[in-house]
């Protein structure tokens, strides 16, 4: 996963709005499995620095649970390092997706094969500049048909956003590995579209992990 498209996460940026997301994805190889057992439950990521398209730097943590196939996730902001005091001027995000885990990846220090897919994106607006923005305006067309409302979850699908290529790429398959060593939950490492690890098939998934980890609660 990206810091992170985790994921959710993906964690993975809205470039034309300038906010972050992590997003979920998957698919189904049939050497693949999808009882994530060693995934089960919930994880909690490490307080992560951030710096949006519009240059306003603050901080993100994501939980992501794993059950019976599904990955949920939920990323929130905050102002402190320690991810103490949240943000309410940030876009609230979420989202539901499908995994499946597989064989060791050759070259990636003992990780595997975790391929996943969103299935829902919610994502909740709660300013209206932000409102604003995603409804669009004379110079940015409106994210996924608009009709967002102040601190309302709109949630959003792949139909939804045929539209508009980047939101729609958040739906796509996505092509990561994992790592879990004594505690902690690994992703890949991936760059940006378009270049040799970025996870969008087979042939580019990512070998390096991710330096930002999730720990297992209790």
């Amino acid at each position: 996963m990206t810091s992170i498209r985790v994921i959710f996460s993906s964690i993975t940026a809205l470039l034309a709005l300038g906010v972050l997301i992590s997003s979920t994805l998957s698919c189904r190889p049939r050497s693949a499995s999808n009882s994530g057992s060693e995934l089960d439950g919930t994880w909690i990521s490490t307080c992560r620095a951030q710096t949006d398209q519009l240059g306003s730097s603050f901080f993100e943590r994501q939980k992501l649970v794993f059950s019976g196939g599904k990955m949920t996730s939920a990323l929130r902001s905050y102002s402190d390092q320690n991810c103490q005091t949240e943000l309410n001027t940030k876009p609230i995000l979420g989202s539901v997706s499908t995994f499946s885990t597989g064989d060791f990846v050759v070259g990636a220090a003992g990780a595997k094969k975790f391929n996943r897919q969103t299935e829902t994106l919610t994502i909740t607006l709660t300013t209206d500049d932000y409102v604003s923005l995603y409804n669009g305006n004379a110079t940015t067309p409106a994210y996924c048909g608009g009709g967002f409302v102040r601190n309302v979850p709109k949630e959003l699908t792949a139909n939804s956003c045929a539209s508009n290529a980047a939101a729609r790429a958040e739906f796509d398959m996505e092509y990561d590995i994992f790592k879990v060593a004594d505690g902690l939950l690994y992703f890949g490492f991936m760059t940006a579209a378009g270049t040799a690890t970025d996870g969008r098939s087979e042939n580019t998934r990512p070998v390096a992990l991710d330096p930002s980890v999730f720990t297992k609660a209790p």
